[in-house]
């Protein structure tokens, strides 16, 4: 049995002498797909299953792994990477989807392609990124919506309390509540210092909910 899904390749590996192992964000979250000798110039999907490159699959399960079967519509985003900021920019993206998504949700698909083609590619427009995935992801802190800032965080669901487990400025939190609620996050002014508190209060948040 096959499904035909859509798939944003993260990254790709050797497999053996000549086979091609992509490692793909899509129906099942990330997924193995094996393309035998798809790494001969002479394979008719070569080049095609190349990092952050959008794919229709053809798809048919053994096991684990995925197998290559057809490929329909390819979008190759890959060819933007010629601007090593913007590579970095790609990479971080599919480095953030490998290490913690583990499910598939189509408007979490499009938040991923939606931040990779960003024009603008900041510290301020990464931690906007990693709230909208809390909030699709139905796990959105509670301190971004309530009034009350002042005590310690709880990773459970991200309210302020004396109770809380981690220990939190009201400014940090401020901070992340103007750049979640902001038109235009990226245009945000503050200092390095700040803005890396604030990624690490997410990530801590995002960590512990996707170990």
């Amino acid at each position: 049995m096959s499904v035909k899904t859509r798939v944003l390749v993260l990254k790709r590996i050797r497999a053996g002498d000549q086979d091609l192992l992509a490692k793909a964000y899509g129906q099942g979250g990330v997924i193995d797909i094996l393309v035998r000798d798809g790494f001969l110039n002479t394979h008719r999907f070569f080049g095609l299953l190349e990092p952050f490159n959008v794919v229709v699959a053809d798809l048919s399960q053994r096991g684990g792994i995925a197998l290559l079967n057809d490929v329909g519509e390819v979008k190759f985003l890959s060819y933007l990477c010629r601007d090593h900021e913007r590579f970095l920019w790609f990479s971080w993206i599919a480095n953030f989807i490998l290490k913690h998504v583990r499910f598939y949700d189509e408007k979490l698909f499009n938040l991923f392609i939606t931040y990779m083609l960003s024009r603008t590619m900041n510290r301020t427009l990464r931690v906007r990124f990693k709230l909208d995935y809390l909030e699709l992801s139905g796990l959105k802190p509670k301190f971004l919506e309530e009034g009350k800032l002042k005590g310690r965080l709880s990773l459970s669901d991200g309210s302020v309390s004396r109770r809380g487990e981690l220990e939190v400025s009201e400014e940090v939190l401020k901070l992340a509540r103007k750049i979640y609620r902001a038109r235009r996050p990226h245009r945000i002014k503050m200092s390095e210092r700040k803005l890396r508190e604030i990624e690490r209060l997410i990530d801590s948040f995002i960590e512990y909910h996707t170990r």
